[in-house]
């Protein structure tokens, strides 16, 4: 039998309307179970500047000499990507909840399930941007699949995609 208590939560972040539901229910557990709130943004290759400028092999060498060096990889990051984590950033802020920001860049459920591995999370949280009852081949479901914890499922409402 696995543990009764949440310590450590997981939030999957993409700066859609779903990834930010999912970050302010990840709030309301940090602060209901005193636990680590930790948040991760994953880039996808296309979306990081160097990758569409230099080619993948040149890629790969900058994304290896950035990891060697110790420096972040949200400097790689597009303005998508940052606008995303400054909007998460600020919302954890005003919460008053400790977080961690975590950036990866690669295939979006493979490296949300390896951050959960990394720092051994209780429970993911995730958002989906489209109202699926089956979530059906979604970035959620693969987790859901492949995870080795818990995974939260964070669904919009109908109300976010009718206009007024």
């Amino acid at each position: 039998m696995g543990k009764d208590v949440i310590e450590k939560v997981l939030v999957a972040l993409d700066g859609n309307v779903g990834s930010i539901k999912a970050l302010h229910m990840g709030v309301k557990l940090a602060k209901s179970f005193d636990c680590e709130l930790k948040y991760v943004y994953i880039a996808p290759m296309t979306d990081v500047y160097q990758y569409e400028l230099v080619g993948e092999a040149q890629f790969e060498e900058t994304l290896r000499s950035f990891k060697e060096e110790g420096r972040n990889l949200r400097e790689l990051l597009s303005e998508r990507g940052k606008r995303a984590l400054e909007i998460a950033n600020t919302s954890i802020k005003e919460s008053g909840v400790v977080a961690e920001e975590i950036v990866k860049i690669g295939n979006n459920s493979e490296e949300i399930v390896k951050a959960a591995r990394e720092i051994g999370a209780d429970i993911i949280i995730i958002g989906v941007n489209i109202p699926n009852p089956a979530f059906k081949n979604s970035t959620a479901q693969e987790v859901a699949e492949i995870s080795p914890c818990s995974v939260l499922v964070v669904a919009p409402t109908w109300s976010t995609f009718i206009s007024k």
